[in-house]
């Protein structure tokens, strides 16, 4: 009897062949998710109906393939292609004509060539095609897009800890809109980021960045999720969704490239500043910043070539700390408390607030550390049980339904397809 491993997408197609036998799923749905047609799903229906799991393998699973390499061939070759063998150091090519004449074994290049990586004798070349590149024009107006991203560098010259800069800059300036220093690339810091500059300059319509899994989640949705329509977030995507930021993940550096060119910049120029300065703490490193920013500003800023700004200040009501914190769900007990990070936290709503047992709450941390509860939108006051528990007790704030943002994204595409019109 032998065992079969399920891969994981066969291991899906189990799941939804399986929903579909109980009824969970219609014909049409489970096409869809397969990406097959309804008639193909009923063949698999009646497939998984007579063989179980075994309707997603194919019929060659397990089979010794038919011209399949003799092993006792393939271990003469790596033998005499291998460390202090014969022809340890000669290329596929020049390795096939040997084996061919005088060792009397005809294999084929590709054959011999994967073997070869197989076994970690040989390694795949590295080469790279040429790639045709396009020079990207400037965004007309500030807070179209903004390029952000993190630097690790030795910034304090051995004087100080290693750190990551991370920053963002204004496609359409050059302005740089925030910057600083951190001991590696986290959400604090991009956290930071968009609330000082929401806060300093209003919301972007779009933000370009790289892959980091901290600015895009790497998940794939669950099919529950794929039935809803929705996808896995990071903390700091969710962030930009909520606000109607459009997130742009680039799929090379130089797609990115005005901020790929300010680190090198600032590796030359802000390095030997610190040094200057004789700043060796990174706190003293973030204090001096500012400073620096307004001088690079003025002196490498360009001004926009449409004057009428695309930023979108943030609503006076908003509450800051319901947008701009990593967030946790949690749900409430019998006793109206919650566990968070091995602390129980004593919900306090008040007397004609209904009950929150049973109900998922949200922990919401702010870059400094504080913690609110939230109830669909809404604040709520809570005390740690110990009064040796470190949290601070949060006062019940102004009862008030968190404001939903007017649609700062649609906004900002109507102001950029006004600004097209001239």
């Amino acid at each position: 009897m032998r065992t079969v491993t399920l891969n994981q997408k066969q291991q899906r197609e189990v799941e939804i062949l399986t929903r579909l036998k109980a009824r969970a799923l219609d014909v049409g749905t489970a096409a869809e998710l397969l990406g097959v047609s309804p008639r193909q799903v009923r063949r698999l229906r009646a497939r998984f109906r007579r063989e179980g799991f075994q309707a997603v393998l194919h019929g060659n699973v397990g089979r010794v393939p038919a011209n399949c390499t003799d092993p006792a061939l393939v271990e003469q070759i790596l033998a005499l292609a291998g460390q202090g063998g014969k022809y340890q150091d000669l290329n596929v090519c020049h390795l096939q004509d040997l084996l061919d004449q005088p060792e009397q074994i005809n294999i084929g290049r590709s054959t011999l060539d994967r073997l070869l990586k197989e076994a970690g004798l040989r390694h795949k070349a590295r080469r790279s095609a040429p790639v045709h590149r396009r020079r990207r024009l400037r965004r007309p107006a500030e807070g179209m897009l903004l390029q952000t991203d993190g630097s690790p560098f030795d910034w304090l010259e051995g004087r100080g800890p290693k750190a990551d800069l991370i920053g963002a800059i204004d496609d359409a300036t050059g302005n740089i809109v925030y910057l600083i220093f951190r001991p590696s690339e986290d959400q604090i810091g991009y956290l930071l980021l968009l609330r000082t500059v929401a806060q300093s300059y209003g919301i972007p319509m779009s933000i370009y960045h790289d892959r980091h899994t901290i600015l895009r989640s790497p998940k794939q949705p669950t099919l529950e999720e794929e039935l809803a329509g929705q996808l896995p977030m990071s903390q700091i995507q969710r962030v930009m969704a909520e606000l109607g930021i459009e997130s742009i993940p680039a799929y090379s550096p130089q797609a990115k490239g005005r901020i790929e060119r300010l680190w090198r910049t600032l590796q030359d120029r802000l390095t030997k500043e610190l040094r200057i300065a004789g700043i060796t703490t990174l706190e003293e490193a973030n204090a001096f910043l500012p400073g620096f920013i307004d001088r690079f500003n003025l002196r490498f800023a360009k001004a926009p070539q449409d004057p009428n700004s695309a930023w979108v200040p943030l609503p006076p009501e908003l509450d800051l700390n319901y947008y701009f914190a990593l967030r946790e769900t949690r749900k409430v007990r019998a006793d109206h408390c919650i566990s968070w990070l091995g602390r129980v936290l004593q919900l306090l709503p008040g007397k004609k607030d209904p009950s929150l047992v049973g109900k998922s709450v949200t922990v919401h941390i702010v870059p400094e550390g504080d913690i609110y509860l939230y109830y669909d939108r809404h604040p709520v006051a809570y005390r740690p049980v110990l009064a040796s528990d470190p949290v601070p007790v949060k006062p019940m704030p102004k009862p008030m339904r968190q404001p939903r943002l007017a649609n700062p994204k649609a906004k900002a595409r109507q102001r950029a397809w006004l600004f097209a019109q001239g």
